[in-house]
């Protein structure tokens, strides 16, 4: 394995490890119309890629949808989409509230700078 291919691993299980540290939200699944076009770092958008998406600043809805309306890219979606539901600006619409109650708007703002420092500027 190269230094390079090394350095992406670090990366990849340090963006795992930030993820973790979000607090946890049952979703039922019915935001699907908010799932479109979205900002996300380099890295997340090869993992991603990796997956077979290749989601452009123009899909609408976002293509990683399946035909039930469910995110197929879950487990490597990128923190924005992780941020829904989470902050109180971006509250789901249908009632999933994470446990623990809301993330502020600055914390939330960390954690995406954190995740752009990880993946790389978008």
């Amino acid at each position: 394995m190269t230094r390079r291919q090394r350095r992406g691993r670090d990366r990849v299980a340090e963006l795992d490890q930030l993820y973790a540290e979000l607090p946890a939200i049952e979703c039922r699944g019915l935001c699907h119309e908010s799932c479109n076009a979205i900002a996300m770092t380099p890295l997340e958008r090869q993992r991603i890629r990796e997956r077979g998406f290749d989601i452009s600043p123009l899909d609408l809805p976002c293509p990683a949808l399946t035909q039930l309306r469910r995110c197929s890219v879950r487990d490597v979606r990128p923190m924005v989409c992780r941020l829904y539901g989470l902050v109180e600006q971006m509250a789901c619409p249908f009632g999933c509230r994470p446990e623990g109650g809301f993330l502020d708007d600055a914390t939330a703002r960390r954690l995406l700078a954190r995740a752009e420092a990880i993946g790389g500027r978008p």
